[in-house]
């Protein structure tokens, strides 16, 4: 068995609206605005739902869908909105520190900006339903994308290292889960044997996570003006850009390690049938 099921980060291309006030960590006007323009809660939505798709699958994989009421309180637990919201703003306002917020903010309050960010949401949205993500990597697969589009999207992949980025983030997150599920005595794998499996899959992560890449941002950008993602680009060039790239990375990363290794020991107590 392994832990195939890791999701894309996306970072550097999302905007993400929580329903409940939270009391932030830290707290600062020029954050609060900059996490609004990006839409980060509606973001965070839609990981919810990616995930609790996911945990189904897991249940299905590994339990054989015999999942009970502990197993249900678990996942409620993981996918908690407020709780996912506190971490990855946790993650993410530390990581930013210290960085200049105005160009951020200049740039996602712009209408360019409020552009790109409906559609990235939109996309990812999309993408919940299996068959638009097959439909939009057959089309690539294919050869029939607009070239020119294509070609600024393969740009946007490459400034912002989001194959790298993901890859990694998919590696840490699988080791996260299989930590957890070992606990198991079903699962019971030592360290060195979960990283070698993580290194086994890392080709075949990579090549996925390139492809899924490539369809899902063709998908969010075809509506754009190839000028505004080309501005977009350039914009990730630079140093607030590429500030601001990294620190969504840290605080969904963070979200996804512990959301995974709970999910792990999820299935691990479900094995054994009592609380670890």
């Amino acid at each position: 068995a392994g832990a195939s099921t890791a999701r894309r980060l996306i970072a550097a291309t999302f905007g993400f609206v929580l329903c409940a006030p939270v009391a932030w960590a830290q707290p600062g006007a020029a954050l609060d605005r900059l996490w609004a323009a990006l839409e980060i809660p509606k973001a965070l939505d839609i990981m919810r739902d990616e995930g609790l798709d996911m945990a189904e699958e897991v249940a299905v994989q590994y339990l054989g869908n015999t999942a009970s009421d502990l197993w249900v309180r678990d996942i409620t637990a993981i996918y908690e909105p407020e709780t996912m919201a506190q971490v990855m703003r946790d993650g993410f306002s530390a990581d930013l520190d210290g960085t200049e917020m105005e160009p951020l903010l200049d740039f996602f309050t712009s209408e360019r900006g409020t552009q790109i960010i409906t559609l990235e949401m939109t996309a990812r949205r999309a993408f919940l339903d299996p068959d638009t993500e097959a439909a939009a990597r057959d089309l690539i697969a294919a050869g029939d994308a607009d070239p020119e589009l294509l070609d600024l999207v393969d740009r946007f992949i490459t400034v912002n290292d989001l194959v790298d980025y993901n890859t990694s983030g998919a590696m840490n997150t699988n080791v996260a889960f299989l930590k957890g599920l070992s606990q198991s005595e079903v699962f019971l794998m030592t360290e060195q044997e979960i990283l070698d499996q993580v290194w086994n899959d890392a080709e075949g992560n990579r090549a996925e996570t390139e492809d899924w890449l490539r369809a899902f941002l063709y998908t969010a950008y075809s509506p754009l003006d190839p000028e505004d993602l080309r501005a977009y680009i350039a914009f990730s060039e630079s140093r607030p850009g590429q500030r601001l790239n990294r620190a969504l990375f840290a605080g969904f990363g963070e979200m996804y390690n512990q959301q995974y290794h709970a999910l792990g020991l999820a299935v691990a107590r479900q094995l054994a049938g009592q609380d670890l």
